[in-house]
Formats: structure tokens, sequence, C-alpha cells
């Protein structure tokens, strides 16, 4: 410790010293018996008590205090002085002086020094404990009045008794005064579900992580989660204090990710019995064109035969729908500028939409090109055109309009949804009927549709969100009862501005009936030897049958094993294997990787029931293959086949 030490008298200041040195043995002391070298001790000198005459010939006591407490005031002094004048005494210790010592009593100055230490810390003890105090309070009101959960205390008949600025934001009130003038009881969806949350809590005394659907000032619903304590008198519930969080955001995450499961189990399902009945449909596809072919139009079969084809193409169109829902058939994307689809598809629609609907374009003059595939892009514009134009029987107006979304303004209407990206938007907006909640939340099941019976499948708004989203895209709806319906997609753009020609290939529609008969395309054929890889017999029949007709020479094979034997034998004379890629004991590419090592120039055309996972759809595809989905009709098959050995 630092003793400073102010006497004018240097005896005395000799004595307080080898007093103090008794006690403090360890100690330094600073001596001041002058004006000046008090000034000099205060300038540089730091000290950890300080003793002071009170009668000194320049000055006295209580004005060295008040001076040394300016400048050190947790610096405690003590007046030792040869005055016993006890006003003197209550004069110094009322100026804030630690301790008062007579000099005729030097022993009690050891004692007065260790008391004025213990007062120091206790003082510094609850000056720190009023710092914590007031900390605490500070935080406590700052958790309370800033904080994100809702903080509340409640009578049991539901009469607010305090609460946070948190629950008023939650259950939709203006302010914290607004938020108590209700009744908690009013938040519940009913009163019988507040008695019933009263009862319990009786029973269980606190309540934690309890789930609960309530409802906002306005009526909408809330879904909270919250923990309740009660207060009970005598056993008797008098009051609870509770903490509650909105949930509502998550709650619907967990409504949409069930949803989610559901599509995906029913895509699976779908996935699973897509191959063997793609085949069944191909050989119907197969026999009835055959059939066809070799029958007149007077025949009393031939429109038999013509509808059973037309039915088998309908449900062929179904499968793919399903398979496009379910996020699995093959794709064979290029760039394609949105606003020449629109352009071409809106020509195309004004002659079969009814005169009544009014269709306004709205492009953007900039936009940028998305990669995607052509036909699938045009299939789900054309479902949400038809479906906006059932919605408006009485007449209304049809607004596509597109436009480019940057990363920015991805960040600010994601909520979530939407990952960050440059993307394309193109928004399908009527006038129509529009649409409930409930339904809005069912209008992409599969099978789901407000349609009447026979008027619709319940698959087309299923299909455009898997064909969106296998495309990396995202597809939103905004409607409401008599204000009509908005449904908005984005799809990644990309950089890119190549041109590519336009399809002119439109969906099916279902209402065409067979009235001219059946006409195939006929292909051109050749004399080419080709190796047929199909497990299916119906199907290998009918693919040897229709390519020799065209001139062909057609070998077959019921799996890979045998399909490879075949080409061994009979390889200088193949042109060409045409082989499913999924066959018994040798899969598509393994065959093909046997074949090629042997025979790099044998073409190959592959031909599949299975989704794209399955198929390996980068190995065909990105590997420049030529690729056929099953169904397909007989016809097409021989032109791809023509196509191919012509290059």
């Amino acid at each position: 410790m630092r003793f400073l030490i102010i006497d004018d008298n240097a005896a005395d200041r000799e004595l307080i010293i080898r007093r103090l040195h008794k006690e403090f043995q360890d100690a330094e002391f600073i001596q001041v018996g002058r004006p000046p070298e008090l000034e000099v001790a205060l300038e540089k000198d730091h000290f950890d008590f300080i003793l002071t005459d009170y009668q000194l010939n320049w000055t006295d006591g209580l004005q060295i205090f008040q001076r040394v407490h300016a400048l050190f005031p947790d610096i405690p002094v003590i007046m030792f002085t040869g005055t016993g004048n006890e006003e003197v005494a209550v004069e110094a210790l009322r100026a804030g002086v630690s301790n008062y010592v007579l000099k005729k009593h030097p022993d009690r100055l050891p004692f007065a020094i260790q008391e004025s230490l213990e007062k120091l810390r206790l003082r510094k003890q609850y000056d720190e404990a009023i710092q914590q105090l007031q900390h605490s309070e500070e935080r406590y009101r700052e958790i309370f009045e800033r904080g994100l959960t809702g903080v509340f205390a409640v009578a049991p008949t539901g009469e607010l008794q305090t609460c946070n600025p948190a629950f008023a934001r939650i259950f939709g009130f203006e302010s914290v005064d607004e938020a108590l003038q209700a009744n908690l009881c009013s938040l519940y969806l009913d009163e019988d579900t507040y008695v019933t949350f009263v009862r319990r809590l009786q029973t269980e005394k606190h309540l934690e992580y309890v789930e609960m659907e309530m409802q906002r000032n306005d009526g909408t619903p809330v879904y909270i989660v919250a923990n309740v304590l009660g207060t009970f008198v005598d056993g008797r519930l008098k009051g609870f204090t509770g903490y509650l969080f909105d949930n509502t955001e998550q709650h619907s995450l967990t409504g949409q990710l069930q949803q989610a499961q559901k599509l995906e189990s029913v895509g699976l399902l779908v996935s699973g019995i897509a191959h063997d009945f793609n085949n069944m449909l191909g050989g119907i596809l197969g026999y009835s064109g055959r059939g066809l072919a070799r029958i007149s139009t007077s025949h009393p079969l031939y429109h038999n035969l013509a509808h059973i084809h037309e039915i088998a193409t309908r449900a062929a169109k179904m499968t793919q729908q399903l398979l496009a829902f379910s996020r699995r058939q093959v794709l064979e994307p290029s760039d394609v500028d949105l606003n020449k689809v629109t352009k071409n598809l809106i020509e195309f629609l004004g002659k079969i939409l009814a005169d009544h609907v009014d269709i306004v374009f709205v492009p953007d003059p900039e936009l940028k090109m998305v990669h995607v595939d052509y036909a699938q892009i045009e299939q789900v514009l054309m479902n949400l055109c038809i479906n906006a134009h059932d919605a408006m029987a009485e007449g209304g107006c049809l607004t596509i309009s597109t436009r480019n979304i940057g990363y920015e303004e991805s960040l600010r209407i994601s909520h979530g949804e939407i990952q960050p990206d440059n993307y394309i938007l193109l928004s399908v907006q009527d006038t129509g009927v529009g649409m409930d909640e409930q339904t809005r939340s069912r209008i992409f099941e599969p099978f789901f549709t407000t349609k009447e019976v026979g008027k619709g499948t319940g698959l087309g708004l299923s299909m455009v969100h898997g064909i969106i989203g296998q495309h990396n895209g995202y597809i939103t709806v905004e409607s409401e009862i008599g204000k009509g319906t908005t449904f908005n997609i984005y799809l990644p753009s990309v950089e890119q501005n190549r041109t590519v020609p336009l399809s002119s290939s439109y969906p099916f529609d279902e209402s065409e009936q067979v009235q001219d008969g059946y006409n195939p395309q006929a292909a051109p054929g050749g004399d080419e030897t080709i190796l047929v890889v199909e497990d299916d017999p119906d199907l290998r029949y009918l693919m040897e049958e229709a390519l020799g007709d065209y001139g062909y020479t057609v070998m077959s094979a019921r799996d890979g094993m045998e399909g490879l034997e075949l080409f061994e034998r009979y390889r200088d004379s193949i042109a060409l294997v045409i082989s499913d890629l999924v066959t018994p004991k040798m899969k598509g590419k393994e065959l093909y990787d046997r074949i090629h090592a042997v025979s790099s120039e044998t073409h190959f055309l592959f031909v599949s029931g299975y989704h794209a996972n399955q198929i390996s759809q980068n190995f065909v595809l990105d590997r420049g293959f030529v690729f056929l989905q099953k169904p397909f009709d007989l016809d097409d098959l021989a032109a791809k086949v023509r196509e191919i050995l012509s290059q």
C-alpha cells in the first residue's frame, strides 16, 4: 500500500509512519509538509490511502480533503489531528472523510484504516451489485420490450394483466395498450378450447412446448408454441404467465413438406409402373396401327381399331403427364426464348379459345434465354392458358407476361422458398372466378380437380408443377375468390442467346375425335441390317415386323447377352442396334460399351419406358445418343431409324 501523509509537523509524520509500519510492513509512505510538496505528490503519485492533519499552517484538513477527493474520489481519507473538537469530527465525517483519529490515541490509527478499507470494500460490492441490478433490469427490459418471444400474464378469466410488444405483434394488435383491452379467450378458436386449456393447466400446474392454433385480432389463424406457468393459492389457479412464439411459418413449411412427401410417394408409384405400362401401350398402339395400315376405311372394323388406337394414345399422354408430375420424364433441353414460345403459342391459342377471352402478351424486350425442354415448357404454358380459359366462362382477360428477375430481386421475393439466382419470370394471369385457400393448397395434387366429372383428369397442374421442378424452377400461385388467379413461374436464366427452332407440336387435345381415319405418315425405308434388343415379346415382334415392312433385315434378341452374341456373330453386316436401356442379363449401357469396343462405327438407338433416373439421362443425352421414349409410333420408329442411318 502507498500512504500519503500530510502534516506540517515532521515529528508527527514520523510518529504516524512508525506506528503504521508495524501493521503494514510492506507499505510505502510519501510525506508532505509544505504546499509545493503536496502539489508535486498529487500530480505525480498514486495512493491507496491518505492521512491528513486537521490544522495545518497554510490550510485545514477539510480543504485538503475536498482537494484530494475531487482528484481521487475512491481513495479513503482519515483525518489525524490533535484537536478534540467533536464538531470538527462531525463536519469532517459529513463531508465524506472515512474516519477521524486523535493524535493522542495513535494505536487507534491502524484500526481506523482497516475499518475504512472494509467500508471501501463493502461500498464497492454495493456499487457493483447496484450496477449488476441495473444491467439486469436493462437486459430484462430489452428482452421484454424488444424480444421476439411474446410474454404475458393473465387472470383465469382471460383478462390480460400485462404483455410485451411481441405478444401484441403476434396477435395483430397495433400496440400493447390495445392488446391489454382484449380478453385472451377471444384469441382462441372458441371458448370451449380456452376452458379446456385452463382446466389442463389447473391439473398439470405448468405446460411446456404446447402447440396451439389460435387466431389474430382480425380472425386470421396463427399457430403458436407456448410455455405456461400457473400461479396457485390454496391449490386454486389465480392466474398464469406465459411465453410464446409465432410458429405459423414453420407450420406452413411442415404442411408443404408433408405435401411434397405425399407427391413424392405418388411419383415413385407412377414411375414404378411406367415401364410395364408403356410396354403394354406400345403393344396396343403397334398392333392397332398395323391393323389399320392393312385395311381400308370402309372395312367394318376400321373405326373400332381407330378408336382403340386413339384411346391408347390418350393413355400414353396420361402416362407422360404422370411422369412429368413426378419429375421423371426424359428432357431434351436447349436454350429457348420464352417470348418466342409464348408468341407462337398465342397464335395457336387464339384459334381455339373462345372469342370472349382477350389475350394480352406483355413481353420483356431484353428477356434472357432459359435452358429448357421446348415441348415441355410449351405444354406448361398451354395447360395454364386452358385452365385460365375454363375459369373465365363468362369472359375475361388472359394476360401473359415475361421479365428478367435479378439476383437482388430474387432475394426480396424468395421468402425462403426460392433460391436466390437470376431468373426469368413467366406470369399467366386471368380475371376468372379465383380460388379459396383450401383449393389453392391442393391444386398441384395429382387427380385433384374442381371440374365436373369427365371434364378433366386432374393431372394438368400436377404435371406443370413436376415439369417446372425438373427444370430447377419454381411455381407460385396467387388467387382470391372473385379476383382471378396468377401463376408465376421462375426459371433460371442463361446468358447465351442462341437461336433455336420453334416447335410445331402441341399437346394432345382430348376433345379430338377420329373423323378422317388413321393416317400414318410413311417414312422412307432401307435395306440395312438392324439388331433389336427388347425383352417384351410383343414389342419385339412389332418392331421386327414394322421395320421388315420398310425393307430392313431385322434380327432380334430377348436380352443384352443374347444381343451381344448376335452382334459378335454378324458384326460386319449390322448397321444399327436398337436396344432398350434396361434389359435382362446386360443393361443397354454395358451392351453399348461392349459393342463400341469392337465396332466404334455401329449406330445405336436407345428406347425405354422407365423414368429418367433409371435410364441414366446423362448417359443418353449428354453423350449425344438418339433416344425414343416408350410408347412410340412404329412409323416414328422407322423415321428415326432412317434419320440415323442417313448420317
